[in-house]
């Protein structure tokens, strides 16, 4: 786990350097636990979040990378998303993901790859936007100013 502390946002892209994140290798495996948890087939996780059998399936190979959309409706189904994207189960003493925030990260994480001429896969833009979450973590509110630099050290790392 990567920790960053308010001040120390400006040395987020040597934390970074080397990382190599994807769906696949953060929860992939862990999306299908979840589905087997809930005793759901393939299909019924499917269409329970709005997608085809065959979608879910490639979210499960790591070869796609779900949305919030997707992860919400999961979420409202009964799995633990954090689980999901963090290998952390939820107990009593955590709180959930706030999946509005995970959202809005993500559209100003694309955004910012946008602006720098960057286009990154989705498996990218998830697993790099949940990572940014996670060091946010700590934030009660998310200040769009200071999540602007981390997404800008990170985009031009």
């Amino acid at each position: 786990m990567i920790v960053v502390y308010a001040n120390d946002y400006e040395n987020l892209s040597s934390h970074l350097q080397g990382v190599n994140l994807s769906f696949s290798s953060l929860s992939a495996a862990r999306m299908k636990e979840e589905r087997v948890r809930l005793g759901l087939k393939q299909a019924s996780a499917a269409q329970l979040c709005g997608v085809s059998r065959e979608i879910w399936g490639r979210y499960e190979r790591g070869a796609s990378a779900p949305g919030g959309d997707v992860l919400f409706s999961f979420a409202a189904a009964g799995a633990d998303v954090q689980f999901i994207l963090t290998g952390k189960r939820q107990d009593e003493d955590s709180a959930l993901i706030d999946v509005g925030r995970l959202e809005r990260i993500t559209e100003m994480l694309e955004v910012a790859a946008n602006q720098a001429g960057k286009r990154w896969p989705v498996k990218k833009l998830t697993a790099v936007a949940a990572e940014i979450y996670n060091i946010l973590s700590t934030d009660r509110v998310l200040d769009e100013h200071q999540v602007h630099r981390v997404l800008k050290l990170v985009v031009n790392r």
